[in-house]
């Protein structure tokens, strides 16, 4: 049992996600460590706690440039900030004589206090149901009561046969793509109705780009499984890799509609940007994504990408430049920031841009031609946590906090002191346009007509609104 303090500091923690890393345990049990990364953030989502789900921690790790190796703590605490997570699962776990024992802690990211261990043990055989109960625990520690009773979730006993959850779990260890999908169709053909089984090796396919195969298996999960709408996600994601554009553009539609994420919008912006619709615009798309997590360097990247095929240099090079700035080694934004300031006729800056692009990537000499047909954009391979409206990171929400206050000032005519919260603001969060619109609207009052102006057109860079284009119009319509 947790001491009560304990579990009084873990309830104060944050709503943030909670991040599962694999328990540490000698080399032949990684299996089992990947049995319990999987399975305990879908027992929490049951409970109505919001975890980030095994492939959405590997591709955190791909995109941070982690190798996919066993993750030590720093790294997982490395991870967890870099996913917003306000809890992280961390442990070992021991095996002896056909019994399991799971010694997990919660460490809590922004204190970086761990609570006391969280002990599971049984047979090996009853490792599925180990699991539940732990999660169960975790979830008591959260802010929010679960969202079901203990006797409903741990009396809802799984009917996979053990021998296929072994399987199921080892082929999400092994590293070899074949050894993997073998282990995978062996759980299936132990227990056809293994949905989760059957959702991993459709994404396995999609993986190695197997788009049709996948989309007849992830074809045979049903609507009302649980995992119905990852493999509906994926199945768009197969559908992009076969240029079914404007198919993947529905079903993004419908899961747009329904359980909205940024991964969602994105993905949609994709099939938009290659439809090459007139509306809505993937630009307009991508950015409700990056609404939806700001700060998101790959749905920059891809706001950036689909100005610069829409004919909007200038904007392109405000959201690619932002990319940059968070990521010094990313040569293709800074391929693309080249293109986007030679088309925007900023020449000096193009020419400084190209310098960076061929020292970090010299095989890129003969690429100094735009080539907008190039498949530059970046796809997410995984649904992601669906969208709350809380859901900020704390540079965003300090920005905000400084525009109100701006705002306030303003009202009172107090401009310098405006000025300073706005450009606070802008510094925090470059892409808030409420911020660029609040030093727009002091650089009117003050009179500076063109220094406003470039601010209105940092706003409606970030964020398209017509009130404030026609807010900008009357501004650069009245006289000096």
């Amino acid at each position: 049992m947790i001491p009560f303090v304990a579990w009084a500091a873990l309830a104060a923690a944050a709503a943030g996600p909670v991040v599962v890393a694999p328990p540490e345990g000698p080399p032949d049990s990684v299996w089992i460590a990947v049995a319990v990364a999987d399975g305990l953030p879908r027992a929490l989502a049951a409970l109505g706690v919001p975890a980030v789900e095994r492939d959405d921690l590997r591709d955190a790790q791909e995109k941070m440039g982690i190798p996919m190796v066993p993750l030590t703590r720093a790294t997982a605490i490395r991870l967890a900030e870099g996913l917003g997570a306000s809890r992280l699962v961390t442990g070992s776990l021991a095996e002896k004589d056909g019994r399991i024992t799971l010694s997990l802690r919660l460490l809590d990211v922004e204190r970086a206090t761990l609570s006391s261990p969280l002990i599971g043990e049984g047979p090996l055989a009853s490792l599925p149901e180990i699991v539940a109960r732990l999660a169960w625990d975790i979830a008591l520690a959260g802010t929010l009561p679960p969202r079901r009773t203990r006797e409903d979730f741990l009396g809802q006993r799984s009917s996979i046969p053990f021998e296929a959850f072994e399987a199921y779990a080892r082929g999400l260890a092994m590293k070899d793509s074949a050894t993997s999908a073998r282990q995978l169709r062996r759980a299936l053909g132990i227990h056809p109705g293994y949905d989760d089984a059957r959702l991993a090796l459709g994404r396995l396919q999609v993986r190695t780009r197997e788009y049709a195969t996948a989309l007849e298996t992830l074809g045979r999960i049903g609507r009302d499984s649980p995992g119905s709408r990852t493999a509906r996600f994926v199945e768009g994601v197969a559908l992009l890799g076969l240029g079914r554009y404007a198919e993947a553009n529905e079903l993004y539609g419908v899961l747009a509609a329904t359980q909205p994420s940024a991964s969602v919008w994105n993905n949609r912006g994709l099939a938009l940007l290659r439809l090459g619709a007139p509306e809505p615009r993937a630009s307009t798309v991508f950015r409700q994504a990056f609404e939806l997590d700001r700060g998101a360097a790959d749905i920059m990247f891809n706001v950036g990408f689909a100005f610069l095929v829409e004919g909007e240099p200038e904007t392109a090079a405000f959201w690619l430049r932002a990319v940059t700035e968070k990521d010094a080694q990313d040569a293709n934004a800074f391929l693309l920031l080249s293109w986007a300031l030679r088309g925007a006729s900023r020449t000096a800056e193009a020419d400084e841009a190209w310098r960076q692009v061929l020292a970090l990537q010299p095989s890129y000499e003969p690429m100094a031609r735009p080539d907008l047909q190039r498949r530059f954009e970046r796809r997410r391979m995984s649904p992601g946590l669906p969208h709350r409206p809380d859901d900020l990171p704390e540079d965003a929400t300090l920005a905000r906090g400084h525009v109100a206050r701006a705002l306030a000032l303003l009202d009172d005519k107090r401009y310098d002191e405006a000025f300073a919260e706005a450009t606070r603001a802008a510094y925090l969060d470059p892409l808030d346009a409420q911020a660029h619109l609040c030093l727009a609207r002091i650089h009117r009052a003050r009179g500076d007509r063109d220094r406003a102006l470039l601010s209105y057109r940092m706003s409606l860079f970030s964020r398209e609104d017509p009130a404030v284009r026609r807010e900008m119009t009357e501004a650069t319509a009245t006289p000096p």
